[in-house]
């Protein structure tokens, strides 16, 4: 005779707070593997609980392929370009 199927049980698992964005960051390593490079980013981030609490520093890591990595690169080259004509743009202004 067979065994009863015995229903699965139920896990109940808390999502996370919701992301809070960061006052600050900066790039604070970049390392390269075969397939992927992982980029740190240290910030100053929001409390959760207090308006700005500036000693809770954190690290967040991202991992891109390649591909996605040449991608961002070319994207920041084309912002850069345009900022640094709006620098231009600004200078010549205020030297008139």
């Amino acid at each position: 005779m067979p065994k009863p199927i015995e229903e699965p049980s139920i896990i109940e698992i808390k999502a996370t707070s919701p992301s809070i964005s960061p006052i600050f960051s900066n790039t604070y390593s970049v390392s390269a593997q075969e397939d992927i490079v992982i980029i740190d980013f240290g910030f100053i981030s929001r409390a959760y609980t207090s308006p700005h609490d500036l000693e809770d520093k954190q690290i967040a890591s991202i991992c891109l392929p390649w591909d996605d990595l040449k991608y961002l690169s070319n994207t920041l080259r084309e912002v850069l370009s345009e900022h640094k004509k709006e620098l231009a743009t600004k200078s010549t202004k205020t030297n008139k």
